[in-house]
C-alpha cells in the first residue's frame, strides 16, 4: 500500500492535470485560420449594374467552421479594392461585400477580405490578420 507521501502526491498531480485541461477547453480561442471569397472570379459585365457581391466564408480551430466571416470583433477586418478607380465598395453585409464598376472603367482588380484571427490572449498580446482575395473584371 501507497505511503502518506506518495497518496498525497498522486492526488496533487492529478488536480493539476484536471486544472490544466479544464483551464484549456474554457479559455481557448475560436481561431480563424483563413478565408475563402467567392465567386473566386466574377465578370461584372454579365451582372445588373456592373454590381458583383463577394461572400467571404472562413475555415475555424472550432465549430461552427466554415462560416461567414462576420467582420465583427473578435473578428474585425474590411472590404477593400486594389484599385479603387476600376471599382469600388458599394455595400457589405455579414460576411458579404459588393463592388460596382465605375462608369467607364475597366480592367481586373483584386478584391480583399482581411480579419482578425482571435488569435491573441493576454493584455499585451496582438492579434494576426488572414486575407483571402478574389479577382474582378470590369467591362
Amino acid at each position: 500500500m501507497p505511503n502518506r507521501k506518495n497518496m498525497t502526491m498522486i492526488l496533487f498531480m492529478s488536480m493539476l492535470v484536471v486544472q490544466a485541461l479544464g483551464c484549456g477547453s474554457s479559455s481557448s480561442n475560436r481561431v480563424l485560420q483563413s478565408i475563402a471569397v467567392v465567386p473566386a472570379t466574377a465578370d461584372a459585365q454579365s451582372n445588373p449594374n456592373a454590381q458583383v457581391q463577394f461572400t467571404a466564408t472562413g475555415t475555424f480551430s472550432k465549430s461552427p467552421s466554415p462560416s461567414p466571416v462576420t467582420f465583427a470583433a473578435p473578428y474585425s477586418g474590411s472590404w477593400a479594392v486594389s484599385d479603387p478607380m476600376i471599382a469600388t465598395l458599394v455595400g457589405t453585409g455579414t460576411g458579404t461585400a459588393t463592388f460596382q464598376c465605375v462608369g467607364g472603367a475597366s480592367g481586373a482588380v483584386t478584391i480583399t477580405a482581411a480579419a482578425s484571427t482571435n488569435a491573441a490572449t493576454g493584455t499585451a498580446a496582438t492579434g494576426t490578420m488572414v486575407r483571402g482575395t478574389a479577382s474582378l473584371t470590369c467591362p
